[in-house]
């Protein structure tokens, strides 16, 4: 029996005396006080809807005006009656100017708006926008906002919320704004058009016929109502209440559904949701403080079952009584007014007959409880686990869960919890009994993955169950015997494997993970071990680390010793993809046992790299140097794609790709004569389709370009002391072939245009237009002209001797000569070209 906990006598009367006062003024408006009363108990808010004239915005201001601050006398209240103009920044405060110039933030003075105050009364609530609506009663219900990445929490406790509107109203509006109101809001109340009682519209006559106002002069403080709310706070709720709380929600929700089916126009009042469920137990808690301020002084700070019935106030919609609903249904006349009494009347019916049938449920709550536990399931099943020859790991771990989920935070009743213990500590006995016999049981070779995983959950069952915890150190202490024979054996089964000839490179794989899985298992138990303060986990944690890396040594030891293995007859790149799969694979297993192992693909890998490598380089067609410097991407980018270094594959491969460069110079290095060209031919364009012809087809030029170009792509694997990859005697030799090919083209083009310029007659001894034309004419037929500007062929050969010319030594002073020789060229071109070009234009 719970002594009794008086709250302040002083706020108590201060309470009654203050509502009383209320009542007294504004007659048969009790349901509308009792709910007030509630949310400002337990901190919630009201929604008042009726129509016009039934004094919901007098009750409201009369009741948040006049809760005042005992040091300053005056109320915190934010008071604001809401319009289709209204913004957010009239509710929540203005925006921070200040900010906004400074940072370009936009934050909120909250301070001056409804956050800002304890108390708010929001006028006319349904005539605001529907988006300002949704967010103001999130910011009510969180008592928060958030702008940006700033949160402001607010002093909001209470608002209370009125409309002229009818809920049916607001439903052929917005049925989803009504569904959030009944979902953030705790107490929803109708205020009807009449009186039920004929007095109470004689006493309403009376008081303006004489010029009597209430004269309300109860005061209640902030202060006075902190107490009333702290001892809201320390009302306890049993397991059994708490589960009749589930029953009534759960009840009522079918029971208001179903009306769904009979009036198309019905919502329920409350929206059904875990948020409402909790704030159900608030309002019941609200209740027996309430209950102890006005019938019981005396009673105890702890809900029963008859207190269940003030939930009615919290579920439905509040209005008048049942009798007192009847009475106005024969005088209403307007529709909404009918239907929102009728809906009034049949939620109060539902209420009381979910409240009876929860009442007769409550009774044989232990034995429901019980058959939804299934404890005499569990314990049969622990038992059957105990007498099995072998343990059952995954029966223990399966079982250690659902007694897990059943204990933890635990039945409502306490014999239930009795039965369910009774099968964990069956468990536990079990899984000792296990690990006193060791890693090794019958012709298992090792504990395994499942194993582990029953002892990991046996732990966490023993930890967080508090009748359990006694047996901690003993289960510790059997861990960690059963864990260093279980580490010592993984250990010494994987150094086995090197006098296992049967195991090959892609079994390693599996055989790495599933030890890596086992040492994961090891490094949760450890975890668990350390939270429960066990002083054998340092020792442990060395033994763990310990297996790792001789297990680790083990596995590379017998990859080195397999690897690559019968491979069969591949093309080069497949075998290397495949092996390279392979090997990713088995670095990858072998990083979860130690991060630090990286390195084992590149290391088996490389040879292959090298074998690939070779033979390619020393196998591909070469016509040009081009082609070769594609190809050395190309065995780059495969040998990256595989992951490898391509550095070291294409050192050990520079003698094969010098021996490949120079077998090609030689092939290509030959003396190509220029044949003399008959003055007809440089006349008549047949030197021109020469030269671009077969003479062109035999003169393979530009390789030195192109062999530095390779010698770029290379840089990567040239050696920090070098200045270049490929040696000096495979440019030296390119450089010659390239030089010999520009000399042979310089000697044709010194030829063709000497020939041309001996056969045409000088520009001087043109003495008409007709003479200087015939003279243009021919050397335009000549084509030399196209060769030397519009085909930029003189260029081009500047070009690649300006490249040559940076030789050293007798290469560049020939390519400087030969370059000396291309100008003579330009210039006797040039200038004959322009005498003629300007006699042409004088005439």
């Amino acid at each position: 029996m719970h002594t009794p906990t008086p709250v302040s006598a002083q706020a108590a009367q201060s309470f009654r005396r203050f509502f009383q006062e209320l009542r007294e003024a504004y007659l048969e408006r009790e349901t509308l006080f009792t709910q007030i009363e509630l949310a400002l108990l337990c901190r919630e808010h009201v929604l008042v809807v009726g129509p016009p004239g039934t004094a919901k915005s007098a009750i409201a201001s009369a009741v948040l005006g006049r809760i005042v601050d005992e040091q300053s006398g005056q109320p915190s209240l934010f008071a604001k009656q809401l319009a289709e103009s209204t913004v957010q920044t009239d509710l929540i405060g203005p925006v921070d100017f200040k900010v906004l110039t400074e940072t370009g933030r936009t934050e909120y003075l909250t301070e001056d708006g409804m956050l800002g105050a304890t108390h708010a009364f929001l006028d006319e609530v349904f005539d605001g926008r529907d988006m300002l609506l949704r967010s103001i009663l999130n910011v009510l219900h969180e008592r928060e906002l958030k702008h940006g990445r700033r949160v402001t929490s607010g002093r909001i406790e209470c608002a209370i919320m009125t409309s002229n509107r009818y809920l049916s109203e607001v439903l052929a509006r917005s049925p989803e704004l009504l569904l959030a109101f009944a979902d953030r809001l705790s107490f929803i109340s109708f205020v009807p058009k009449s009186f039920a009682r004929p007095a109470s519209r004689s006493a309403m006559l009376h008081r303006f016929a004489h010029g009597l106002r209430p004269d309300l002069r109860a005061v209640l403080t902030l202060q006075q109502l902190d107490v009333l709310q702290k001892a809201v706070e320390r009302v306890s709720v049993s397991n059994t209440l708490l589960e009749a709380i589930e029953l009534l929600t759960d009840e009522l929700e079918r029971a208001l559904t179903a009306q769904v089916s009979k009036l198309p126009d019905y919502v329920p009042t409350k929206y059904f949701s875990q948020r409402s469920v909790v704030k159900a137990l608030w309002a019941l808690k609200a209740a027996v403080v309430r209950d102890q301020l006005y019938r019981r002084p005396d009673r105890p700070l702890e809900a029963t079952v008859e207190d269940l019935d003030a939930l009615r106030w919290f579920f439905l919609l509040g209005g008048p009584p049942a009798e007192e609903s009847e009475a106005l249904l024969k005088v209403a006349v307007d529709p909404r007014e009918r239907a929102q009494l009728e809906i009034v009347r049949i939620e109060q019916k539902a209420f009381d007959a979910a409240l009876a049938k929860v009442r007769a449920e409550l009774g044989a709550g232990p034995e429901r409880e019980a058959a939804t536990l299934g404890a005499a399931e569990e314990l049969k099943t622990v038992e059957a686990l105990a007498r099995e020859r072998g343990f059952q790991p995954g029966i223990a771990v399966s079982t250690a869960r659902r007694l897990h989920g059943k204990l933890v935070p635990g039945p409502r009743h306490a014999d239930n919890r009795v039965a369910l213990l009774a099968a964990a500590r069956g468990l536990l006995a079990s899984v000792e009994q296990r690990l006193s016999r060791g890693p090794i049981e019958g012709s298992e070779p090792r504990a395994g993955g499942a194993l582990f995983s029953a002892i990991l959950e046996a732990l966490s069952l023993c930890r967080h169950v508090p009748e359990l915890t006694p047996r901690m150190p003993a289960v510790c202490d059997a861990i960690h015997r059963f864990s260093l024979q279980a580490l010592e054996l993984m250990a010494l089964q994987a150094e086995s494997l090197a006098f296992d000839e049967s195991v090959s490179l892609d079994p390693l794989v599996g055989l790495a993970d599933n030890l890596a899985d086992e040492l994961g298992q090891v490094g949760e138990l450890l975890a668990l071990l350390a939270e429960s303060s066990s002083g054998a986990v340092p020792h442990l944690r060395t033994a763990e680390a310990e297996t790792r890396r001789r297990a680790v040594a083990a596995f590379r030891q017998r990859a080195e010793r397999v690897f690559p293995g019968p491979r069969g007859r591949k093309e080069p790149l497949d075998a290397l993809s495949a092996d390279s799969r392979r090997l990713a694979q088995l670095e990858h297993s072998l990083c979860r046992l130690d991060p630090s192992q990286r390195g084992l693909k590149q290391q088996l890998l490389e040879p292959l790299g090298f074998d690939y490598a070779r033979d390619v380089l020393g196998t591909v067609p070469i016509e040009r140097i081009d082609h070769l410097s594609r190809t050395v991407q190309v065995v780059a980018e495969n040998l990256r794609r595989e992951g490898l270094a391509p550095e070291p594959v294409f050192v050990e491969c520079r003698d094969i790709l010098e021996a490949r460069l120079r077998e090609y110079v030689q092939g290509i290095g030959r003396e190509v004569a220029s044949p003399p060209s008959a003055p007809q031919a440089a006349i008549n364009g047949e030197a021109y389709n020469f030269y671009r012809g077969s003479f062109s087809a035999l003169m393979r030029d530009g390789e030195f370009s192109a062999l530095l170009g390779l010698e770029g792509q290379l840089a990567f694997a040239r050696p920090p002391s070098t200045a270049f990859f490929l040696s000096d005697v495979i440019r030296d030799a390119v450089a010659r072939v390239e030089l010999s090919f520009v000399q042979v083209r310089l000697k044709y083009l010194r030829g063709w245009l000497t020939q041309l310029l001996t056969t045409l007659p000088a520009p001087q001894s043109a003495q008409t237009r007709a003479a200087a034309d015939q003279i243009f004419d021919r050397l335009v037929r000549s084509r030399f002209p196209m060769l030397a500007l519009k085909e930029g062929e003189l260029v081009r050969l500047k070009g690649m001797l300006g490249v040559l010319m940076g030789m050293p030594g007798e290469l560049g002073e020939s390519a400087r000569k030969l370059n000396g020789v291309l100008l003579g060229i330009d210039d006797d071109f040039s200038r004959f070209s322009k005498q003629l070009l300007e006699l042409r234009a004088s005439l």
